[in-house]
């Protein structure tokens, strides 16, 4: 402070300070906001393809549980199987004879989602069911083998190297799957040997 004198009194004049924000620090603030709000983003972007990815693995892996459980109990109900165009494996169908005229069809289909396998209960006029089972881009197919003097039926999948892996070094095989029942028997467990 400094101090002025008069005659008749003293006046003090203070130093004048402004209460303010620079421009430069205006540009920092924005700067550094922007950088927040970028990251944010950017982890909010990978958080939600993470959670898509890990959604469809799980529809995934539901939908081969269900045809699994499905398919064990068709083969164990059914009193004889046989298998349809067993020349073409992507037309290749299974039947399974259940009593009286009611028989059910495993085959292929495709749409616009991807490949599934098509469950269908008939009898012999109609329809009577028909469930789809989304398994992506798999390979199928069925087969009817004599093993201990039973009769088995399996359903083999191979589904390609799941591509979400970063990493482009790591060679992922084929994943396989196969869903093996014996042919009128409940309860029956399949141990095969190993290919």
């Amino acid at each position: 402070m400094k101090r002025l004198q008069s005659k008749h009194r003293n006046i003090y004049l203070k130093a004048t300070t402004y209460h303010g924000v620079s421009l430069i620090e205006m540009l920092v603030m924005i700067s550094l906001i922007s950088v927040i709000f970028t990251v944010g983003v950017t982890m909010l972007a990978f958080l939600m393809r993470v959670e898509m990815q890990g959604t469809a693995r799980i529809r995934s892996s539901m939908n081969l549980q269900r045809l699994s459980k499905q398919f064990r109990e068709d083969v164990a109900a059914a009193r004889k199987a046989s298998i349809l165009s067993k020349e073409n494996p992507k037309l290749q169908k299974l039947k399974l004879d259940l009593k009286d005229d009611i028989f059910i069809v495993y085959s292929a289909g495709e749409n616009d989602n991807g490949k599934f396998i098509v469950r269908e209960k008939n009898n012999s006029t109609q329809l009577i069911s028909r469930n789809e089972y989304l398994i992506s881009d798999s390979q199928f197919q069925f087969s009817i083998e004599n093993i201990n003097q039973r009769h088995i039926a399996s359903l083999r999948l191979k589904f390609p190297p799941d591509g979400s892996h970063e990493n482009n070094t790591i060679k992922v095989p084929l994943r396989k799957l196969d869903i093996d029942a014996a042919i009128n028997q409940k309860y029956a467990y399949v141990i095969k040997a190993k290919e």
